[in-house]
Formats: C-alpha cells, structure tokens, sequence
C-alpha cells in the first residue's frame, strides 16, 4: 500500500508521513483514501509540524498561533526539528522571514484535521486572487484530473484588467 510523504528542500526531504490509522481500515475505499492522501503526522526527527494562521505574529511574544484542529480553518504549514535549515546561504533577509516565530515556515496553506494529520490545501503564492475571490490552483487541478481524458494538467494564474487574475 503507497505511503504519502511531505517535504521541502528546507526539510531536508521529507517531514511528515501519511501513517495509516487503524480506526480509517473499515472506512469506505472512497473516504479511506481521502484520509490517505492527506501529508499526514510529523516524523520524530520533524520534533513540530504544525498549521498555523496566516500572517500572524503575537505583538507580545512575537510567535505564531495554531489554527484549529477542525479541518476547515486554513493556515501555514510550518515546522521545527533537527532536519530543518538554519537559514538562506548569504540572505539575512530570506532567512527571517523563513523563521519568522522561530518556526520553519512551508509557504503551503493547509488545515488541520481533528485527528492530528494535515492536509494541503495549496501552495499560498499560487492562490489565484480573481474579483476578491481566492481560488485554490490544486482545488481545481484535482476536479480536471478526475475526467478520464486528462492524464496531467496544471492551474497558473495569467493577469487580468478586470478581476486582476484569471
């Protein structure tokens, strides 16, 4: 059985993995695999994966505050652990703004689901903003791929005077 993994370049290859719960095997093969193909559980070396808000540093503290675990709010997967970089070689700048809170940050929005694994909602620079609404590339990527004549395709965004993306 394929075993989903999660990772970037910062985390040194993979950070979290798609354990299988045993409570998901009597689950229908529809919602099973749903479950599945989410990125999963932190690994132990990976200490701290979480999903937190957006955008958000606490004024006091300066740290990062978890969305909830509900499946629904959206955030940013960030993380922490022995596998993650220090830092962008010879880029100060870069390097904040990848530990901003003291957490590695992904750049990928999630959510976190209620029983602890994290799912993927897109990439946050690939959300395209059409008319004030956010469209999700990855959301309509995988409605495309689902007709059985489209073996790959690809959402980008192209600009537009009007709704400023389409």
């Amino acid at each position: 059985m394929p075993v989903h993994v999660y990772g970037l370049t910062e985390t040194y290859g993979p950070i979290t993995k798609g354990y299988i719960l045993d409570s998901w095997r009597t689950l229908p093969a529809k919602e099973k695999y749903a479950k599945m193909a989410r990125q999963g559980f932190g690994f132990v070396t990976s200490q701290n994966v979480r999903v937190v808000k957006r955008d958000f540093l606490h004024p006091i503290t300066g740290h990062v505050e978890d969305v909830a675990k509900d499946g629904t709010e959206v955030g940013e997967i960030v993380f922490t652990g022995n596998i993650c970089a220090k830092g962008y070689y010879n880029d100060a700048s870069a390097t904040s703004k990848l530990w901003a809170g003291g957490v590695n940050h992904s750049g990928d929005l999630a959510v976190w689901e209620p029983d602890g694994s994290i799912k993927i909602i897109d990439r946050g620079k690939d959300i395209i903003i059409s008319g004030g609404e956010n469209i999700s590339s990855l959301a309509v990527e995988s409605v495309l791929v689902q007709h059985p004549r489209v073996l790959e395709c690809a959402i980008v965004a192209i600009e537009d005077e009007k709704f400023g993306e389409r």
